[in-house]
Formats: structure tokens, sequence, C-alpha cells
């Protein structure tokens, strides 16, 4: 049997109950446990490099701990305590069921993308949604090339998003993206307000993808939670070595839940 690593945010009282649920129910079955908040998470992340990890939280909560996570041999799987939760598959109403099927290891696990981002040849993070490209100063706008190889487009926009399969349903998608199955290996790139009319491409990631910032003085935002300046003005995304791992309980159930929630409101 797997350890099973719980992890929960302090600030949601009902994923505070639960991890104490959680804890309790794993103590009884005598499995190897350990129940933390986010914030002691972030602290000991390099401990935990294989194992089941459950995370109590939204979405927020789920892309932290996932960019402490460098080894597909740990399995991710979310319970859904914030407001859509497009990256939780499990729903507190499931909360047992999604246990015991964890503790007889009757589940799948589905390997996901990452995008690597990189300012010059500088490694900033592993994006499970996406980065975004923007100006450092709010409301400005930037001057950029897309350039794969070869140059593909150029723009003159608010931002622009490159998103991976899973990212397509999150921030790209409200600016009119379109939805890609996580199974394929691409990047979805979102102009953000484009001053030229260029509308969503979604590209394969055979090869990297920079957004090269010719006016402007621009940053990089990843996953919401790792702010970078561009000195150079260039960002690039290439498939990142380390993917992660999903469990999932029937086919295809991170793809339809995150299609369902964005499309209807509900799993």
């Amino acid at each position: 049997m797997d350890s099973v690593v719980v992890v929960y945010a302090g600030t949601r009282p009902t994923a505070v109950q639960a991890a104490k649920k959680l804890g309790r129910l794993f103590e009884e079955r005598g499995v190897k446990h350990e129940v933390l908040s986010l914030g002691e998470f972030d602290k000991q992340h390099s401990r935990f490099n294989e194992g089941v990890i459950m995370v109590l939280g939204g979405d927020g909560t789920m892309l932290r701990v996932a960019r402490r996570v460098e080894s597909s041999d740990v399995k991710l799987i979310g319970v859904n305590y914030g407001r859509a939760g497009y990256l939780n598959i499990v729903e507190p109403a499931e909360l047992e069921e999604a246990c015991r099927r964890i503790l007889e290891q009757d589940y799948h696990v589905d390997k996901v993308m990452r995008l690597s981002i990189h300012a010059g040849d500088e490694f900033i993070a592993d994006a499970l949604n996406e980065a975004y490209v923007s100006s450092t100063k709010p409301g400005k706008i930037i001057e950029y090339k897309i350039l794969q190889r070869d140059l593909l487009a150029s723009d003159v926009a608010d931002g622009v998003i490159l998103s991976t399969p899973v990212g397509s349903t999150a921030y790209a998608f409200s600016t009119g993206g379109p939805i890609v199955d996580e199974r394929l290996e691409a990047l979805v790139l979102s102009p953000m307000a484009s001053m030229t009319n260029l509308r969503s491409m979604v590209l394969s990631i055979d090869a990297p993808v920079t957004v090269s910032v010719v006016k402007g003085e621009a940053q990089v935002l990843v996953d919401g939670h790792t702010v970078k300046p561009l000195p150079d003005g260039s960002a690039t995304a290439r498939k990142s070595p380390r993917s992660l791992s999903f469990i999932s309980f029937d086919e295809r159930r991170l793809f339809r839940t995150r299609l369902r929630k964005r499309l209807y409101g509900k799993p």
C-alpha cells in the first residue's frame, strides 16, 4: 500500500475538518500517512518523492502543491473544497468512496504534461496551467512576436497566455481559447485583447515556443504564483521532462470534469 500525504487548505474550515477525518481513517486502517497544511507541505515538500498526495482545497491549492512535485512517482488526487475545482475530480460527498478505492489501489494513473518556462537560459518554473506574459506596468500593452523554429505571428495586446491542455479550461478559456484534451501534447497560445485581432492557436510542443517582446517592459507569471521580470523581453515554453501523475477512477475523468465544470458549472 502506498503511503498517503493529505495536504489541506488551512483557510477552508471544511477542508480542515475533512483532513482530520482522513487522518483518523488512515490511522484506523494502519496506513502510513501524514496530514499537513499547505504551508507545512511547502516547507517539507522535498521529502515526498513517491506515494499518494491527496489535496483538499481549490484549484489554487492544487497548483501550489503541484509546483513542488518533481517526481512522476508521486500520484496526485484533488478533493474539491474550493469554488470550481477544475483540477479536483473528487467532490466532498465522494471522499469515503475515493479513499476506499485508493486503499485498494483500484484506480488509473494519468500522466499530464507540464510546460517548462524559461527566461533566456534561466529556468523559472513548470506550468501545470499556464504562463502569462504581460507588461510590468498595469494597463500597458506589449508588442511581441511568436516564434517556433521561425516567426509565426506578431501582435500588440495586453499580454499573451501560453497554456497547457490542462490549463485550456482556465485563464486561456476566458479569452475565447479552445478546450483541449490533456492527452494531447500541445500548447495553447491565447492573446489577451489583441489589437490585431489575432486568435488563439493550438501548437504542437515538439519544438520550443518563444514570446519575444519587442516593445514594452515585460514579465511572466506562472500558474499565478511565480512572477519573473524578462530583462531581454523573451519567455520560452517547452515540454517539461517532469510530468505529473493524477489518479482517476475511470477513463478521461480529469478531462470530463474540466469540461463539464467549465461549460455547465458542475461535474
